[in-house]
């Protein structure tokens, strides 16, 4: 039996990347300088940058605030990561998956929540 492989689109930049290559070695930044504007640890800047920590909402806000970008802007690239490492895992599971709701258009999707 032949296994069929899936080609699977390449990883999205990490935050650190992102962190690391347009923000730090550009700017001159060290990790150690935002670390102390943002109030947390080294330790945890370098996990973020080394890919060795995911970043929360928290972490999100205070990047933003220290590098004057937003939180959604690290938070989107976080999810972009997860998204990925989530589809590479359940690749082979998800076109086994059955659907039980039919598609609707995009304007029944969400309701009025402040009426």
């Amino acid at each position: 039996m032949r296994v069929r492989r899936v080609p699977t689109a390449a990883a999205p930049p990490t935050p650190g990347e992102v962190l690391r290559e347009r923000i730090l070695s550009v700017s001159g930044i060290t990790q150690e300088e935002l670390a102390k504007a943002m109030r947390v640890s080294r330790l945890s800047i370098s996990q973020i940058v080394n890919g060795h920590r995911a970043l929360t909402a928290g972490m999100a806000l205070r990047l933003a605030k220290a590098t004057s970008t937003t939180p959604m802007f690290w938070l989107d690239l976080q999810r972009g990561v997860d998204l990925h490492r989530a589809h590479r895992r359940l690749q082979r599971e998800l076109p086994s998956l059955r659907v039980v709701r039919r598609p609707v258009p995009r304007r029944q999707l969400f309701y009025n929540l402040r009426a």
